[in-house]
C-alpha cells in the first residue's frame, strides 16, 4: 500500500490496478445498462406509438359506440398475448378492449382491473393529441401509453390506452447483463494481464539500475551505464557524480598523505640526526618544526577541496554580495608588499550574476585569486563577474585584473599546474592559485591567465551552469 515501508513499486501499481480496474468496470457496467435500458425504453414508445396510429386507423364511431373490427396487429386478436388496447371515456369508463385483454395474466377480472389502474394513474385524463407513458404495475410490470382522441369536431372524446407486458423487454435486459458480466470478466482478466505486462516493462529501467548498482557494490562496474529512459537520466547522473566525487576524494586523500610522508620525513631526519646542541638544537628545532607547520597548513588548505559540493547538493548562489563582501574584508588588511592604498574596482560584477555550488567554494576561489592579485599589483585591481554564453549554455565567468608587473612570457600555463610549486612551505601564489585551479576542475570549469589592459596579470574563471535570477534556475 502506498507508504508501506518495504513494499515495491510494482505492487503499488498492481494494488492501484486492482482496486480501481473494478471500480471503472462497475461505472462502465452501470452506464452500459442504463443506456440499454432507454434504448429500451425508447423502442417501446415508439412501437406503442405505431400501434396507436393503427388504432386510430380502425377506429370507428356509429352515433352509439366505439368499434374496432378490423385490428392489424395479431397479438391484440390472442388472449394474454402481451400486448392489450383499450378505449376508455373521459370520466374513465371502460368503453372497449381488444380480444386479447379477455385474459390478461392471472388476473380472474382483468377488465375492472384495468379501469381502476387507469384511473388511480390518469391514464384517461390524456390531452387531446398528447400522450403519457409510464410503468405499470397490475400483477405483472406493463408499459402503459394513452393518447386523447376526438371522433370529429363534435365526435366524443376517448383515450386509446395500450399496455404491453415487460416480459420480453425485462428478458432481454437480463440477456444482455449476462453478455456485459460475461464480457467485462473477459476484458478484466486481459486488462489486467496487459496492466501487469506494462508495468513490468515499465520499470525494467529501474530493475536495471538496481541490478548495476549492485554490481557497482561488487566492484564490477565503476559507473551506471547511460542508456536509460530520460527520466531516470538525472538519477543516473548523480549516482556518476557521487561516484567520481568519491574517487576523486579517495586520490587526493592518498596523494596527500605520500606528500606529507615524503616531505616531512627530510625534517625529521635532521632532528634525528642532529648533533647539534643547546641554542643551535633549539634554533634548528624552531625552524623544522616552522617548516612541518608550514607543510601541514597547506596541505589542510589543499585538503578542503575534498569537501566540494557534487552537483545533486549545489545552489544557485548570488555572485555581487558574495564578492564584494570578500573584496571589504581584505580592504581591511595591511599591504602585503609595497606601500599605498589599492583601489578595487567592483563595477563589473553584475547583479545578474549566479554561481552553481557551495558559496564556500566560491570563496575560497575568489579569495584566492584577489589575495594574489593584492600581493603583486601596484595601486588598482578590476573585479568583473557577468553570465556568458558558451556554446548555448550560461557559464559564470569571472576575471580579477592587477597593475602589477605581470606574468614572465611562457608562464601562463606552468603556474596554473596544481602542485607545480615545490616549496609548500610558504604560503604564497604557488598554494593559492592550486585551490584556485582544485576548485574550478572540481567544477568542470576552466582556468587561464593573460595580460591585463592595466599592464599586470588577469586570470579568469569560466564555471558552468549559471542561470539568470531573473529567469530562474530551472
Amino acid at each position: 500500500m502506498p507508504g508501506a515501508a518495504g513494499s515495491s513499486i510494482r505492487s503499488r501499481l498492481l494494488a492501484a490496478n486492482l482496486l480501481l480496474l473494478p471500480l471503472f468496470l462497475l461505472v462502465t457496467f452501470w452506464v452500459l445498462d442504463r443506456a440499454f435500458a432507454a434504448y429500451q425504453e425508447d423502442a417501446v414508445r415508439e412501437r406503442l406509438w405505431l400501434q396507436h396510429l393503427l388504432l386510430a386507423k380502425a377506429a370507428d364511431w356509429d352515433g352509439t359506440q366505439w368499434r374496432l373490427d378490423s385490428l392489424d396487429e395479431p397479438r391484440l386478436e390472442l388472449p394474454d398475448s402481451g400486448l392489450y388496447a383499450f378505449v376508455l371515456s373521459a370520466s374513465g369508463e371502460l368503453l372497449w378492449h381488444s380480444p386479447s385483454a379477455s385474459q390478461l395474466g392471472s388476473l380472474s377480472e382483468p377488465l375492472p382491473e384495468v379501469q381502476a389502474l387507469a384511473l388511480r394513474q390518469g391514464l384517461h385524463k390524456a390531452r387531446l393529441g398528447s400522450s403519457l407513458f409510464r410503468e405499470c404495475s397490475l400483477q405483472g410490470d406493463y408499459f402503459c401509453h394513452a393518447t386523447g382522441i376526438a371522433w370529429g369536431s363534435s365526435g366524443p372524446r376517448a383515450t386509446f390506452l395500450l399496455m404491453e407486458s415487460q416480459r420480453e423487454v425485462i428478458a432481454a435486459r437480463d440477456s444482455y447483463r449476462a453478455y456485459l458480466l460475461g464480457l467485462s470478466g473477459a476484458l478484466s482478466l486481459l486488462l489486467l494481464l496487459s496492466l501487469a505486462w506494462v508495468v513490468r516493462w515499465g520499470l525494467a529501467p529501474l530493475q536495471r539500475i538496481a541490478e548495476d548498482i549492485r554490481r557497482l557494490q561488487l566492484g564490477e562496474l565503476v559507473r551506471l551505464d547511460g542508456g536509460v529512459p530520460r527520466e531516470l537520466m538525472p538519477l543516473t547522473q548523480s549516482v556518476n557524480q557521487l561516484l567520481a566525487s568519491e574517487k576523486s576524494r579517495r586520490e587526493r586523500v592518498r596523494n596527500t598523505m605520500d606528500r606529507l610522508a615524503h616531505v616531512l620525513k627530510t625534517p625529521l631526519m635532521l632532528l634525528r640526526n642532529s648533533h647539534e646542541e643547546g641554542a643551535q638544537f633549539r634554533e634548528l628545532v624552531q625552524e623544522q618544526v616552522g617548516r612541518m607547520l608550514g607543510i601541514v597548513e597547506g596541505e589542510l588548505a589543499r585538503a578542503r577541496l575534498d569537501g566540494r559540493a557534487p552537483d545533486v547538493m549545489r545552489q544557485f548562489v548570488p555572485v555581487r554580495p558574495v564578492l564584494v563582501r570578500i573584496v571589504e574584508a581584505y580592504r581591511r588588511l595591511p599591504r602585503l608588499q609595497g606601500q599605498g592604498e589599492i583601489v578595487i574596482d567592483v563595477a563589473g560584477i553584475a547583479d545578474a550574476a549566479v554561481f552553481h555550488g557551495d558559496e564556500r567554494d566560491l570563496q575560497d576561489l575568489f579569495g584566492s585569486l584577489l589575495e594574489n592579485s593584492m600581493k603583486y599589483c601596484r595601486a588598482r585591481i578590476e573585479v568583473v563577474a557577468d553570465i556568458v554564453d558558451l556554446d548555448g549554455e550560461d557559464w559564470l565567468s569571472i576575471s580579477v585584473s592587477d597593475d602589477g608587473e605581470g606574468i614572465p612570457p611562457g608562464f601562463e600555463n606552468q603556474i596554473l599546474r596544481r602542485g607545480a610549486r615545490a616549496d609548500t612551505s610558504s604560503v604564497g601564489q604557488g598554494l593559492g592559485l592550486a585551490i584556485v585551479a582544485e576548485i574550478v576542475s572540481a567544477y568542470g570549469g576552466s582556468l587561464h591567465a593573460d595580460r591585463s589592459a592595466l599592464g599586470g596579470a588577469m586570470f579568469v574563471v569560466n564555471l558552468p551552469g549559471a542561470r539568470d535570477r531573473a529567469a530562474g534556475p530551472s
